[in-house]
């Protein structure tokens, strides 16, 4: 494959590559996630066409569970809104940093393309970025994160829909059970990160975390975040260790 140009046969194989990797854990673990979420959403009163709705738009685990706890807390649409927003925040970072990679416009796709492309860009695709440099050429990126991307998608609106209708045999605190598998499944993937301060930052978040919950509360999670990544890249240049 070309590093500038791909052609139609160039940019079907670069998406089969990405829809290969789709399948199997990273679906497994959005599919499972989801299916806890649908049983959030059905005992917080939500209707399954809102349910579904909310997982294709909000596409964001925090903020799809902020929603159905404040909906049945009887909050109005604008806390609703604002609660959302700022659970989803954490989406922006990840979605300057992964853009780039994709070569945008240089595919020339168009403004619409693009932000389904911004909004598809959570976490599990973010993560799986890096694996894609890896497999694909510079200018293949995009076209396998579309196939990457599209089997998650489907894969965690299936489980919407079947964790929904599954409360209905299934105790609600197994079903919740599931929310975990992809959070396990993003710790994983980062433990095997080539890059040595992506390793790092995890495992210093995950020693913040717990040290700073009874000064900070849920804040610890946002303090973690920041301070073991801040941190990480902060020895890795030490060390001359830095991600390049």
């Amino acid at each position: 494959m070309s590093d500038v140009t791909l052609n139609h046969a160039e940019w079907r194989a670069a998406r089969r590559v990405g829809l290969i990797d789709g399948f199997g854990v990273p679906s497994f673990a959005l599919f499972t996630t989801m299916i806890g979420f649908g049983a959030i959403a059905r005992e917080a009163g939500l209707d399954i066409y809102v349910t579904v709705a909310t997982t294709m738009f909000v596409w964001g685990m925090p903020g799809q569970v902020a929603f159905a706890d404040l909906y049945a807390a009887g909050a109005s649409g604008l806390v609703i809104f604002t609660a959302v927003a700022l659970a989803n925040m954490r989406m922006l970072p990840m979605t300057v940093s992964g853009l780039p990679m994709m070569h945008l416009k240089a595919h020339k796709r168009g403004l619409f393309r693009n932000i389904v492309t911004a909004h598809l860009l959570a976490i599990t695709g973010w993560a799986q970025l890096t694996a894609a440099r890896n497999k694909v050429p510079p200018m293949g990126v995009l076209p396998y994160y579309l196939g990457f991307v599209s089997v998650v998608y489907v894969a965690a609106n299936l489980g919407t829909v079947f964790g929904y209708y599954l409360s209905d045999i299934v105790p609600d605190p197994v079903i919740r059970v599931a929310v975990y598998v992809t959070p396990l499944y993003i710790v994983l993937l980062v433990s095997s990160a080539r890059v040595w301060a992506n390793r790092l930052a995890v495992l210093l978040g995950a020693i913040l975390g717990p040290l700073t919950y009874p000064l900070l509360g849920d804040w610890c999670i946002l303090a973690a975040g920041l301070g073991g990544g801040t941190v990480a890249v902060v020895i890795a240049h030490k060390t001359g260790r830095a991600p390049e």
